[in-house]
């Protein structure tokens, strides 16, 4: 079965000041094969984006009215709860919820940034209108170079080996009430779900709501 990674989501509203947390709607359009992200094995098919075109990072923001508006405080490293080096695997960053439902990572290299996805979803945004809670069809959500988008996922993007002793991958716990920082992406877990944060951008993901910002 070809692997397959659905995009939708865009850019919030970029150059008025306003961060207020915001879904935007993808358009429907042809397949469009993409590089694999760092980690997935040899052998596998091609991540594939119905958007039209072939997903790049885009630039970082340069102070122009357009550019998307970037905190004086971004997140460093006073602001996390536990070491990095325990979430580390290479040169990417993997945890997972402590009910194992939703795994992240924080990676090195594009299109993918940081983001997260689901085992198992209660609630399928609307902007996924063909996606489901099949195993080839899991929930997922990232943010890169200033720009949050829901996924439609058949692999394990954000999903790092294991480190308990099965099978199961996901990375190390992520316990609630923590936070871990890597390179100004701030991550939190709470009994709510996931929140991460990238220079004003980001989301939260849980079984029962997902939103972008």
């Amino acid at each position: 079965m070809a692997a397959l990674v659905v995009l939708a989501g865009g850019l919030a509203a970029c150059g008025d000041g306003d961060s207020a947390q915001t879904t935007v709607s993808g358009p429907s359009a042809s397949e469009t094969s993409v590089p694999r992200p760092t980690g997935t094995q040899p052998g596998e098919p091609p991540v594939i984006l119905p958007n039209g075109t072939t997903p790049t990072v885009p630039p970082k923001a340069s102070g122009s009215g357009d550019s998307v508006p970037v905190p004086s405080a971004l997140p460093s490293r006073d602001d996390a709860t536990v070491d990095a080096r325990d979430y580390q695997q290479r040169d990417n960053y993997y945890f997972q919820s402590p009910t194992g439902n939703i795994m992240c990572g924080i990676l090195a290299d594009a299109p993918f940034g940081v983001g997260c996805q689901l085992a198992h979803a209660n609630v399928i945004p609307p902007q996924l209108p063909n996606c489901s809670d099949a195993p080839n069809r899991k929930v997922a959500v990232h943010t890169v170079g200033g720009k949050s988008e829901f996924l439609c996922t058949s692999q394990g993007i954000f999903v790092g080996s294991p480190v308990d002793g099965t099978n199961k991958g996901g990375g190390a716990t992520l316990n609630y009430g923590d936070t871990l920082v890597v390179r100004g992406v701030a991550c939190t877990s709470t009994e709510q779900g996931i929140r991460c944060d990238a220079a004003g951008r980001g989301f939260t993901i849980s079984a029962d709501s997902q939103t972008i910002f």
